[in-house]
């Protein structure tokens, strides 16, 4: 006999309760490419000069003296290769057509989430990228910020903490090379131990700068003054030891682009529609000395 009481547990008609909402948290910071300035590559082994001026010293000449030369120095080429980051996608005709949650069309919502994840993975090779000249079966890869380091380079910091006079020191020592530091990337745990350097000490940042404001801190040295404080997810990342830091002076880091990101669509080759977000870029370092880096401090 049918049951007088209409439980929910037997109600075919009942229709399902599903959030019209997609929630995402993977991280998007992409301070590098956000906040560094561009410039044009023309082909993939983007090249450019770089000099210096003679040591300084007493100077006096005797009065109707002749000319005496001395040794001039040439300028040297730095390069780096350009890298092709592509994030391909495909989805069914099928998959279009059906009503979704979330999403008024598969397609678009994967165009969305590729242009989100290139910049990701150009992100990830501005800071950690090691060069690669490539070849017909092996791709091109550009050198990224910590593998320019070869000057003020600081790779015996093994286990060691993170203090005032440390930060100091290094900022000192691009100083002496003639600039300054305006900008440190360097995981959350070591953002928030410099942090506390300042003593909470509020300052001003230029409102021209295109990263969130609210996401910076600053921090005043003798050697270096409104340095920008950047959490960058990949300085260190799984499999490193203990922690990296790195400061530059962003005047001298260009994103140079071969070819700018885009969407394009491709060949259909079945029931379904295939695409791919595409760019070439590479990262000039105008000047090796325009920053320093620390290897593994705590």
């Amino acid at each position: 006999m049918p049951n007088p009481t209409q439980w929910t547990y037997d109600n075919n008609a009942m229709k399902e309760d599903l959030l019209d909402l997609i929630t995402n948290l993977t991280p998007t910071e992409t301070q590098l490419m956000t906040g560094l300035g561009t410039s044009k590559a023309d082909q993939i082994y983007h090249q450019w000069l770089t000099d210096t001026l003679k040591a300084v010293g007493a100077n006096s000449a005797v009065e109707g003296a002749d000319a005496s030369y001395t040794a001039r120095t040439n300028p040297q080429r730095l390069a780096n290769y350009t890298q092709i980051v592509k994030i391909d996608y495909t989805v069914t005709d099928t998959d279009r057509a059906v009503n979704s949650a979330g999403f008024d069309d598969r397609f678009s919502y994967e165009t969305t989430k590729a242009m989100k994840e290139w910049k990701n993975d150009a992100e990830y090779a501005l800071m950690r990228g090691s060069i690669i000249s490539g070849s017909g079966s092996a791709a091109r890869q550009l050198v990224g910020v910590k593998n320019w380091m070869t000057s003020n380079n600081y790779t015996s910091q093994s286990g060691v903490s993170m203090t005032e006079a440390m930060l100091n020191d290094y900022l000192q020592a691009v100083w002496d090379d003639g600039t300054t530091v305006n900008a440190i990337y360097c995981p959350m745990y070591i953002k928030r131990k410099i942090s506390g350097f300042t003593a909470g000490t509020t300052k001003n940042t230029n409102a021209a700068d295109r990263r969130l404001v609210n996401a910076v801190d600053v921090y005043e040295a003798d050697a270096a003054n409104m340095v920008k404080l950047f959490p960058h997810r990949y300085v260190t990342v799984s499999g490193d030891v203990n922690y990296d830091v790195v400061g530059i002076n962003e005047d001298y880091w260009k994103v140079a682009y071969l070819r700018k990101p885009i969407q394009r669509d491709l060949a259909k080759t079945g029931d379904g529609s295939n695409a791919q977000v595409i760019g070439e870029f590479t990262l000039e370092c105008l000047n090796k000395n325009a920053g320093f880096y620390t290897k593994a401090v705590l």
